[in-house]
């Protein structure tokens, strides 16, 4: 009787262990070296160096050894493990259970996670060493042009084989971010349904909402936001103009580049009817404040803190709407020139 109870308190011991292990993420370290710290920092979209920091994991290294319990979300995150003076990264794709990381061969790895493997055998089948040197890199030569095609033709070659992969969504997603509907249906399609609801293609599932929410002839999404002042502005307010709905920040070169067009289309065509409602999209309302300060420009200036960016669909600045007196869009995407060009057309 005894022994039943102890190998029953042991099953329940066990068992226990097993569901608190699964309902959270655990990472392992064991590398080399001294003292030190290190950060997972988040998976998700942050708008600034606070958000960043709430939504990271940190822990001391002791040793060469460290643990970080973290949430549970199939989700790709960087990790920057820093012992004395070396530096040491890595990417880890989470799930429930223990990740242990450790050092073989001078270089970072993990073992004990099905989906983390899976996600680092796909960095390895595409060379993604090799793209990542070039996919901000505008002027390319051909064989980097080479290397980067041939990246994206194995992406989508490996889709056939891998169609219920998250790991490989995750690497769809980070291709095909800013990508136009068509594109966007045909990776969404190409994926299994099963998956539909992971992180990264609901991402992309939304971006199509929202992109088909905003095309052209569509009724622009309402909004209300506070101005400089902490008025609530409208954009309802705007009815019966034609407004230029303009998207920008402080920090952006070309959006302050393209003030000194709007300021002169405003001058030219207020009188005709046009309206400008600026929307920044700074993280920083001191940085907002003080670059409105120095542009003077002369119509209503609103920060977005309401997710007004995104139902939108931005993915770039500066992001230019022409509405027309009802509301819908007439044109976007329209810069300089073009758009000086677009709005003599619509109010000749």
């Amino acid at each position: 009787m005894k022994f039943f109870k102890l190998f029953a308190f042991m099953a329940l011991v066990m068992l226990f262990s097993c569901s608190k292990v699964s309902d959270k993420c655990i990472i392992k370290g064991q590398l080399s070296g001294g003292d030190g710290e290190v950060v997972i920092y988040p998976y998700q979209e942050v708008h600034s160096q606070k958000e960043s920091d709430s939504l990271s994991y940190k822990a001391k290294v002791i040793d060469g050894k460290f643990e970080i319990e973290m949430d549970t979300e199939l989700a790709c995150r960087p990790v920057y493990i820093k012992i004395g003076d070396d530096s040491k990264r890595y990417t880890v794709f989470s799930e429930p259970g223990i990740i242990r990381i450790f050092e073989k061969d001078g270089v970072i790895v993990g073992e004990g996670s099905a989906v983390n493997d899976e996600y680092h055998e796909l960095l390895a089948k595409l060379d993604y060493e090799a793209y990542n040197q070039l996919k901000y890199k505008h002027d390319l030569s051909p064989e980097e042009q080479g290397i980067v095609d041939n990246y994206i033709a194995k992406l989508w070659d490996l889709v056939k084989d891998y169609s219920a992969s998250i790991p490989l969504s995750r690497l769809f997603y980070e291709k095909y971010w800013g990508a136009d509907v068509e594109t966007l249906n045909k990776i969404v399609n190409a994926f299994s349904k099963d998956i539909h609801q992971s992180y990264y293609l609901q991402k992309l599932i939304v971006r199509r909402a929202n992109q088909l929410r905003v095309s052209i002839g569509k009724q622009a999404p309402a909004f209300t936001l506070k101005s400089v002042s902490r008025e609530d502005v409208s954009l309802e307010m705007y009815k019966g103009k034609f407004v230029l709905v303009d998207f920008w920040a402080s920090w952006c070169g070309p959006c302050r580049a393209e003030i000194p067009n709007l300021k002169e289309i405003y001058k030219d065509y207020q009188s005709k009817g046009l309206q400008i409602l600026s929307v920044s999209t700074d993280a920083n309302e001191k940085a907002w404040l003080k670059a409105v300060d120095k542009e003077q420009m002369l119509w209503k200036q609103v920060r977005d803190t309401k997710s007004v960016s995104d139902s939108y669909n931005i993915t770039s600045i500066p992001a230019i709407f022409l509405l027309d007196p009802n509301g819908k869009i007439i044109d976007k995407g329209l810069h300089g020139q073009n758009l000086r060009n677009r709005i003599e057309e619509v109010l000749k």
